[in-house]
């Protein structure tokens, strides 16, 4: 009995004896031939005497003995590194009230400070339902980063995001006009 293992989706698929490889992924329907694919043998010894012919076509991958990924400590992160690095952001997040979502990974986000964007840097828009700009600088940006895959992420200063809230809710000159038919 052969088993082959989706090289997209991870499913291990098992194959009777006599019947014709898949030639795609019943879980996910990707293609099963070429690039990545990996051929498993199960069975005990008298199923490889018997297929002796097909195992000659099949490619034998050898592992290097001199190769240890033991002997490379520089890569290695210690477990203790590890815990104290996953203790670390636990207080970084509790010191926090503002707790985002990583919008790539799905992890919490770690404030990281403030950026203040002047008028130089910023060039506003001024909207004509309102005849004024929504945000108008100086305004602070808070930036996160997400401690997993290090995406950067800003969010509008909260006594800005009030700001816009009472512009956009007080503002009087918006006419709710129906549209010309």
């Amino acid at each position: 009995m052969a088993s082959v293992i989706c090289p997209w989706c991870q499913s291990e698929i098992i194959q009777e004896e006599g019947q014709e490889p898949e030639k795609y992924c019943p879980v996910c329907d990707n293609e099963l031939d070429g690039y990545r694919t990996l051929k498993l043998n199960i069975g005990g010894a008298e199923e490889d005497e018997d297929e002796g012919e097909e195992e000659e076509d099949t490619p034998v991958v050898a592992i290097d003995e001199y190769v240890s990924w033991e002997e490379d400590e520089e890569f290695i992160e210690t477990d203790d590194e590890l815990q104290q690095f996953e203790e670390t952001v636990e207080q970084l997040l509790n010191e926090q009230e503002l707790v985002p979502e990583c919008p790539f990974c799905r992890e919490f986000m770690i404030e990281t400070g403030e950026q203040l964007v002047s008028e130089a840097q910023f060039r506003p828009r001024v909207s004509e339902a309102l005849g004024e700009t929504i945000l108008a600088a100086p305004f602070t940006l808070t930036m996160f980063a997400c401690p997993s895959c290090f995406t950067v992420q800003s969010f509008l200063g909260d006594s800005y995001r009030h700001q816009i809230v009472r512009r956009l809710s007080q503002n009087s000159s918006v006419s709710h006009k129906e549209p010309e038919a």
